[in-house]
């Protein structure tokens, strides 16, 4: 009677157990479920020194970049703040040159950059500098810093951050589009020298504006980061950043800069015309080219690209 009782007892609890681990695992699916519905973005966040080369000073430099709140949502305001550092002395205050009319260049884009913004966030009362922002979508986003600490050379920090809400549909690249509109402008992208652009060794990008049909001299654009505009390219694999700023030649915009690798790349033209910033993207394909010197073109076009 009682070894009845006992394994009844037993069985009575190992069905407890189960119906309980079942029920768990039930509430796990429902409230991963609704996670899934919200939009909430799970994403591993990257946090990656691009360019940091000890000159002039001697000294290696980083962003520490954190937001507050720390979990994202779509359409509520985050605010960014960035703190420039000495690696290795992140305590020691680090002045930023004041380069193109801002000591700090942040440019935002999403994780498969079909999404693009250019800010410049201000110095704070805290001694960091800070901006507010408000993504409209979900999903997750790269942030480049770009700064130049006093007596140094430009440092570019990239950090990932997901942002919970509703997103769109991941855009692939694989096509070059180098033909884009920008508001009443139609710009298009060409190689200065041969007819493809090449890996390992200094380009010459030409822009060529219209107007309904009309060319534009370049000359007769609006000033904008003390030029007559700016560009950004970034590689769709590796994420390799070059933000580069042009001369005008033969009417055109030109821009001097090397890729270090082949593939495909985003690319964004910023232009101002009557206080209004107009923007272009494309879609580059860089071929794998031959190695050269690029030693004193480098040089040469330093000043040009960032």
């Amino acid at each position: 009677m009682f070894i009845y009782l006992n394994m009844n007892m037993r069985n009575l609890s190992l069905f407890g157990l189960g119906l309980s681990l079942a029920l768990l695992t039930l509430s796990a699916c429902k409230d991963q479920s609704s996670n899934n519905e919200a939009g909430e973005s799970s994403a591993i966040v990257k946090d990656t020194l691009l360019q940091s080369k000890p000159a002039g000073n001697g000294k290696a430099y980083q962003m520490k970049i954190l937001s507050t709140p720390d979990i994202i949502q779509s359409g509520k305001q985050v605010v960014f703040s960035f703190t420039p550092q000495i690696v290795g002395k992140e305590t020691e205050p680090v002045p930023l040159e004041t380069d193109r009319g801002y000591e700090m260049h942040l440019i935002m884009v999403s994780s498969d950059l079909s999404w693009f913004d250019h800010r410049h966030p201000g110095l704070s009362d805290l001694g960091t500098y800070q901006q507010a922002y408000t993504f409209s979508k979900g999903g997750v986003y790269d942030l480049f810093a770009e700064f130049k600490p006093m007596g140094s050379t430009d440092t570019v920090q990239m950090k990932s951050f997901p942002v919970n809400g509703n997103s769109d549909r991941p855009v692939t690249y694989s096509e070059s589009k180098l033909t884009s509109t920008a508001g009443p402008f139609e710009v298009t992208l060409a190689p200065v020298e041969g007819i493809k652009f090449e890996s390992g060794k200094m380009q010459s990008i030409s822009a060529a504006i219209t107007k309904a049909g009309v060319p534009v001299d370049a000359k007769t654009l609006g000033d904008y980061l003390g030029g007559k505009g700016h560009m950004v390219i970034i590689g769709v694999k590796d994420k390799d950043f070059l933000h580069v700023h042009p001369s005008v030649e033969n009417g055109n915009l030109v821009f001097h800069t090397s890729f270090s690798n082949p593939g495909i790349y985003r690319v964004w033209l910023q232009i101002q015309t009557e206080n209004i910033i107009h923007t272009s993207d494309f879609v580059m394909r860089v071929d794998e080219g031959s190695e050269t010197s690029m030693g004193k073109d480098e040089d040469d076009m330093h000043t040009d690209q960032h």
